[in-house]
């Protein structure tokens, strides 16, 4: 891997990674979009923090476990948003009555949804400021060091991607996606200072990201259905619903494997 082509400002990029997840915060509670860019700028300061592991190996397990204590308590509300939405666009695709049952499916997830308790904005907050201050506080990073980084980063997602291509077990595809979504926005954020190997592959990197991301919906709205049928209206209604989801997962499963084929096939 070559030296870096930049120098990077791991401390200021993590910074402002954060302050702008706390800025979506002050809307979350009342906009769904604005919770998921939140999340999505904490795993952008994740990735980062996994970077300058090779500077601050301590802070960077501090600041990960804080950002996954956030990530928790945002998540909830999230997720079952994102589950009626897939069951929805599957719905439009659908014949009558298995759009039936899918909308149904979708309409119990956004009940549950509401039912939750509040967002505990405040412990939100408090987790945002405090991994703040650690991201203020994190050492200078040379560029070999950001090379280390961002090398770590690259071989854990080769790693995911040999565990999880092909593998039948949601977990593996799951830790695959996240590897993948880490290595995805280390290389975005990064910029010029990203080894130039991997520049051309980030595109391929989102795309892979994405398909991952909807068989990983795909499982967890069949994981529920299996639990609890009553969430489509029935047992025969889930049974339609869950002919469609198989269906969709059959078909992203094999083109994920192949991205992820096409992505590690030089060692990116």
């Amino acid at each position: 891997m070559r030296s870096p082509a930049a120098t990077f400002d791991l401390r200021a990029s993590l910074s402002d990674e954060v302050t702008t997840a706390l800025s979506e915060l002050s809307t979350a509670a009342h906009s769904a979009k604005a919770l998921h860019r939140c999340r999505v700028h904490l795993k952008r300061a994740r990735a980062l923090a996994r970077i300058g592991r090779a500077c601050a190996p301590g802070l960077s397990a501090v600041f990960n476990e804080t950002a996954r204590g956030v990530m928790r308590a945002l998540a909830q509300s999230r997720d079952l948003t994102a589950l009626a939405n897939t069951a929805r666009e599957l719905a439009e695709k659908a014949g009558k009555k298995s759009a039936a049952a899918l909308n149904t499916v979708a309409d119990n997830l956004d009940n549950a949804r509401s039912a939750l308790p509040p967002l505990n904005m405040e412990a939100a907050r408090t987790g945002l400021r405090d991994l703040l201050a650690l991201a203020q506080v994190w050492p200078e990073a040379s560029p070999r060091q950001i090379e280390r980084g961002a090398a770590r980063i690259a071989l854990r997602a080769r790693r995911a991607c040999a565990r999880g291509r092909g593998a039948e077990a949601p977990l593996r595809r799951h830790e695959w996606r996240k590897r993948e979504k880490d290595r995805f926005y280390a290389a975005t954020l990064l910029g010029k200072a990203w080894p130039g190997a991997f520049r051309a592959r980030r595109k391929r990197g989102e795309r892979l990201g994405h398909v991952l991301g909807m068989e990983r919906d795909i499982l967890l709205l069949i994981q529920r259905l299996e639990a609890d049928p009553s969430l489509a209206g029935s047992v025969r209604q889930a049974e339609r619903a869950l002919d469609v989801l198989k269906q969709r997962r059959d078909k992203l499963a094999p083109r994920a494997d192949a991205l992820g084929a096409r992505m590690h096939r030089d060692g990116a």
